[in-house]
């Protein structure tokens, strides 16, 4: 941390004193009018552009977790948009990303037409890795998007209301980056797919038919859960915060 301040100071302490530098020459000792201050936003622009690129390279080579955070929200934008594909083909019925819990997040819930209520879990991997402990990843996360469900729906059953899983909650891992195509098909009852072909696995599913009204109904009821799980969770930041 303290290697990036100095880096972040010494940088941004060059880009002054170059532009001042570029300032005064252009002013006392260029000649062209209009061209001589185009010449000048060009340069001033050019250095604080480098400038801005070296302190983001400098931060993700010193700060060990940053890539993998950059990589992991690459391959969340990257199933968003495979996503927005498959309900323009009516494939599925919609979906909610980063749902926030107590412990750890469910990186997208979806609602197929034709195959259920699927949790997805997406990774960015340059090689295959640690398969074992994706799988045990994926195997929490099914774990709470469950434990959401049964506490967002209440139902009749057997004269009694009761929470009960309305549907049953399929488990995929969504893999982009090299590794894409090197994964297992599955691994102990969970399933990888490339992040290309999501829309097309996606289309595959079949067995749990959802209909519209009851899709709108799942949708809202993770997007209020959302909603309290942020504002709990701002609400806990600011108590530490006024605590500190």
């Amino acid at each position: 941390m303290l290697r990036n301040k100095r880096l972040l100071a010494a940088t941004s302490a060059a880009v002054v004193v170059l532009m001042a530098v570029e300032t005064v020459v252009a002013v006392y000792f260029m000649r062209g009018g209009g061209f001589r201050w185009w010449l000048l936003g060009v340069l001033q622009t050019t250095f604080v552009a480098v400038a801005l690129n070296l302190v983001l390279t400098a931060f993700l080579t010193y700060e060990g977790s940053a890539i993998h955070q950059l990589r992991g929200a690459w391959g969340e934008e990257a199933t968003r948009d495979e996503l927005a594909r498959a309900k323009r083909k009516r494939i599925i019925w919609g979906w909610v990303d980063s749902i926030d819990l107590q412990i750890g997040d469910i990186d997208h819930i979806v609602v197929s037409r034709a195959g259920g209520l699927i949790a997805i879990d997406s990774k960015w991997r340059s090689d295959v890795g640690d398969v074992d402990g994706i799988v045990r990843t994926a195997v929490r996360l099914r774990t709470r998007a469950e434990g959401v469900i049964r506490t967002q729906f209440t139902y009749e059953r057997g004269g009694h209301r009761a929470r009960v899983n309305p549907l049953p909650v399929k488990v995929v891992v969504v893999i982009w980056g090299a590794a894409r195509t090197q994964m297992p098909a599955s691994a102990n009852g969970v399933e990888f797919v490339d992040g290309a072909k999501l829309g097309t696995w996606l289309g595959s599913l079949r067995g749990d038919v959802v209909d519209q009204a009851y899709a709108g109904d799942v949708l809202s009821k993770f997007e209020e859960f959302r909603t309290r799980s942020r504002t709990a969770s701002e609400q806990q930041a600011n108590r530490s915060i006024h605590r500190a």
